[in-house]
């Protein structure tokens, strides 16, 4: 079952990767750029498929700088929009109890939340600067919800690479998957805590 699993694995990145051609790369870089906004599964396939194009060490280093553009191209917009004096659509993608979570929170909990999977974060993300932090501080905020992100990334891709592949042992990718479950239900719990979940006022 594992061998099959396997094959199949294995056959559809090839095809993926067949199919992609030449705008594989490509792809790759706008998806990490698009990551801010567009939100998960996205990140998962995008780091999936920039492993299988470049490796491991070129795919994490791309991606990562990929996204870290995309924040800078969000920010920008964000404070464009901010100094203006239209601020519609703010006020319709940035609900008035997450800007004030934004601004009444440690950073600590910024990072967390932002950093999980499986949750939508894309308002908190403009919330942020928005708050009134710094660039610097926004910028520090960011890296490190991003290296959360691709922790609990790295967690499910293995270990459910480790479960359709003999490449990593069972009890490893049982760890793995568990210790993700664990780090999303942590951020779970402080995102509807908080009920950042809600829409509107």
């Amino acid at each position: 079952m594992e061998v099959l699993l396997s094959l199949d694995l294995s056959l559809f990145v090839d095809e993926v990767i067949l199919f992609l051609g030449n705008y594989g790369f490509v792809i790759v870089i706008l998806f990490g750029i698009a990551h801010p906004i567009l939100e998960n599964p996205l990140a998962l396939f995008n780091l999936t498929l920039a492993i299988a194009l470049l490796g491991t060490a070129v795919g994490y280093i791309v991606v990562f700088v990929s996204n870290l553009i995309g924040i800078l191209i969000l920010y920008y917009l964000v404070m464009k929009v901010k100094n203006h004096k239209n601020k519609i659509f703010l006020k319709k993608n940035v609900p008035n109890k997450i800007l004030e979570w934004a601004r009444t929170t440690e950073t600590w909990k910024h990072i967390v939340v932002i950093g999980v999977p499986l949750i939508p974060t894309y308002p908190i993300k403009i919330a942020v600067p928005l708050s009134g932090v710094g660039f610097k501080k926004y910028m520090l905020t960011i890296v490190g919800a991003y290296i959360f992100l691709f922790f609990g990334n790295t967690l499910i891709y293995y270990g459910v690479l480790g479960i359709v592949t003999d490449n990593i042992p069972n009890y490893v990718s049982f760890l793995l998957l568990l210790l993700f479950v664990i780090y999303v239900y942590f951020g779970n719990r402080i995102f509807y805590k908080e009920k950042l979940d809600v829409k509107g006022e």
